[in-house]
C-alpha cells in the first residue's frame, strides 16, 4: 500500500512540473507583442519573439542601429527563437562594435576569450575591456580590474577604484 502512495506523489509531482512547464512556455510566446508596430528596445520580449522582431532588428540594424546590431548578434549567437549562426553572430558583433557601443565591445572580448575569433582573438581582449570600460561599461571593468590582478597592481588599483567610483 506504501508503494502506491509513492507513486501518486510521484505522478502529482510530475503532472505540477508539466502544468509549470507550460505556463513558462506560453509566458514567452507573447506574439501579439511582437506584431504590434510600437515595440521598443526597451520591451522584455523584443529579443525573445522570433521572426517578426528578427525582420524588425534586421531592418533597424541595416539602417544603423547599434543596439540592434548587438541583439541580432545576441540573437544569432544563442539562436533565441532563429536559427543559431556563429558567422552571423560575429558579423552583427563586430558592427555594433565598429559604432561604438559598449556593450558590443564588452561582448567581444568576452567571445574573444571564448575562442570565437581564434589564436588572433586574444590580442583584442584587453584593447575591447578597455574600450568598454572608458565608456563606463562597470563589468568591462571588472574584467580588466581581474585580468590585472596578477600581473599589473597600478593597472588593477585603478579599475578598481574606478568601479567603486561607478557603483
Amino acid at each position: 500500500m506504501h508503494w502506491i502512495r509513492n507513486i501518486l506523489v510521484f505522478l502529482l509531482i510530475l503532472s505540477c512540473l508539466w502544468i509549470g512547464s507550460l505556463i513558462i512556455r506560453k509566458a514567452f510566446q507573447s506574439n501579439d507583442v511582437c506584431l504590434s508596430e510600437k515595440i521598443t528596445t526597451a520591451h522584455p520580449d523584443y529579443v525573445r519573439c522570433g521572426p517578426q522582431v528578427q525582420q524588425h532588428l534586421l531592418s533597424k540594424a541595416n539602417a544603423g542601429d547599434a543596439q540592434a546590431m548587438y541583439k541580432l548578434a545576441l540573437m544569432y549567437d544563442i539562436g533565441d527563437r532563429i536559427t543559431g549562426d556563429r558567422k552571423q553572430a560575429i558579423y552583427w558583433m563586430q558592427k555594433a562594435e565598429n559604432a561604438n557601443l559598449a556593450d558590443a565591445q564588452y561582448g567581444m572580448a568576452v567571445w574573444a576569450e571564448r575562442g570565437y575569433y581564434g589564436d588572433e582573438g586574444k590580442d583584442l581582449i584587453i584593447p575591447l575591456y578597455t574600450a568598454a570600460a572608458n565608456q563606463g561599461h562597470l563589468n568591462a571593468m571588472k574584467s580588466l580590474a581581474n585580468i590585472y590582478r596578477t600581473t599589473n597592481k597600478g593597472k588593477s588599483q585603478y579599475w578598481m577604484e574606478r568601479i567603486q567610483k561607478a557603483q
